[in-house]
């Protein structure tokens, strides 16, 4: 069932209408696909580079940002391969940390970070899941960005530092 809620993440996006790094809005949809179907680390990282450096480039963040945020999350759900769910948490790291491109802050799209960071709280719970995984250092850096309830990423964060 996980699985088709990242594709219908996928299917209702109009990704012509964002913009990319050269363009490239029409590779995503195939790009996140090939990510959340990934069984090992060569595909996982083909899939990856298919977005890092397309929708956000050295923390500067392209529209197309937006709505992969929400596939990420959504991808989350799923029983994802490790190197798969290594690099979905990667990529939403590099997203959620990141701030509006010249480019988007030309066209007035200044609050590209804050956006995605909003977006991401939407799946606040399922970063906290990662806390327990080998993820932990990448799951909390997001929750770091995201997280409102600093009382509560701590407290969260000394029951896992605890064990």
């Amino acid at each position: 069932m996980s699985r088709q809620l990242a594709e219908v993440e996928i299917a209702r996006t109009r990704w012509e209408d964002f913009r990319t790094l050269g363009a490239r809005a029409d590779g995503v949809p195939d790009a996140l696909r090939r990510l959340l179907a990934a069984g090992g680390e060569d595909e996982a990282m083909g899939a990856y580079w298919g977005l890092e450096n397309v929708v956000v480039v050295q923390g500067q963040l392209h529209s197309a940002a937006l709505p992969t945020v929400s596939v990420l999350l959504a991808g989350l759900l799923d029983e994802l391969s490790a190197d798969a769910r290594d690099l979905v948490l990667e990529l939403l790291q590099q997203i959620v940390m990141g701030e509006s491109d010249r480019d988007e802050a030309a066209l007035g799209n200044t609050d590209l970070g804050d956006r995605c960071r909003e977006a991401a709280r939407a799946g606040l719970w399922l970063v906290y899941r990662e806390l327990g995984t080998r993820r932990r250092e990448t799951a909390e850096a997001i929750l770091e960005r995201i997280e409102d309830d600093k009382p509560r990423l701590a407290a969260y964060l000394a029951g896992v530092r605890g064990k």
